[in-house]
């Protein structure tokens, strides 16, 4: 809409008045020659947000933002798009990730598919969780283990992404890297840092235990602290795997499988039994 000027005359100025009297959008408005322009931007923004589909396609002179009338003075107020975004953006905040792929930020329970019992009972299980953890109740996490491509990474993410929207920190990490990076730490403040990270966060989500090399070094001075400290301080942990707990797991941490080897593996194992609850993965469809 064209818009009225200082050098516009009086006469084409109260005609732009009058024309913009006769926006339905602006019948219940006291409009002047005083208040005219900015009424006009107003009716334009108005009329841009009733077929806006995005904060992508905002057509507005501020993205997301658009021109109010309160109080008898305008004002710029985020619209629903731009809330949703700065929200996400906030909960995103919460969820910390090492060497995990940033798309396990879109998973979301609303896509979580509860096709087998193991399946409902995990998505029973969060909701329980969730409610714990905001009344600062302690609860065991989860060890979800099964073969490839069963959804155990997904359900992971979604355990975050629920996690950080009720303003629960969490860290999310794909352990095989993670020891990479801690054995090229060795030596620098680096490896300390990363240690008291994992001790610390208030949720920790390693995700593929058991594809890494286990070696004594990573058993006894990274996972055996790390599992200790958590389950003397109560903060909650959430694995995934291939390996069996009941049949696999112990074999994997005893290495060596001499009597030392295999009881410094049963330690940690019962370590994890402190922390997690085992739930078996079966191929069921584990996205809507």
């Amino acid at each position: 809409m064209k818009r009225a000027t200082i050098d516009s005359n009086e006469k084409e100025a109260l005609a732009f008045v009058e024309q913009l009297k006769k926006e339905p959008l602006l019948s219940e408005y006291t409009i002047t020659l005083y208040n005219a322009n900015d009424f006009a931007l107003f009716l334009e923004e108005k009329k841009n947000c009733s077929s806006c589909k995005g904060l992508k396609h905002c057509k507005n002179t501020n993205e997301g933002y658009a021109l109010q009338y309160e109080n008898d003075d305008f004002i710029l107020t985020s619209c629903p798009y731009k809330k949703e975004a700065v929200l996400k953006s906030k909960e995103n905040q919460k969820i910390k990730t090492l060497f995990i792929s940033k798309s396990i930020l879109s998973a979301s329970l609303m896509d979580y598919n509860e096709t087998t019992p193991n399946r409902k009972k995990i998505y029973e299980f969060i909701l329980k969780f969730i409610q714990q953890t905001r009344q600062g109740i302690f609860s065991k996490g989860l060890f979800l283990y099964g073969g490839f491509a069963t959804g155990k990474t997904f359900i992971l993410g979604c355990i975050a992404n629920e996690l950080a929207k009720n303003d629960i920190e969490s860290l999310i990490i794909y352990f095989p890297d993670l020891v990479v990076e801690l054995k090229n730490a060795i030596g620098s403040d680096r490896l300390e840092q990363l240690m008291n990270y994992l001790k610390s966060v208030e949720v920790l989500i390693l995700d593929d235990l058991g594809s890494e090399n286990m070696t004594p070094w990573l058993r006894d001075e990274v996972l055996g602290p790390v599992l200790n400290y958590r389950l003397m301080e109560e903060k909650p942990v959430f694995i995934s795997s291939n390996l069996n707990p009941a049949e696999d797991l112990l074999e994997h941490l005893s290495i060596t499988k001499t009597s030392t080897d295999s009881l410094k593996g049963a330690r940690i194992k019962s370590r994890l039994e402190g922390l997690v609850i085992p739930i078996e993965l079966d191929n069921g469809k584990y996205r809507r």
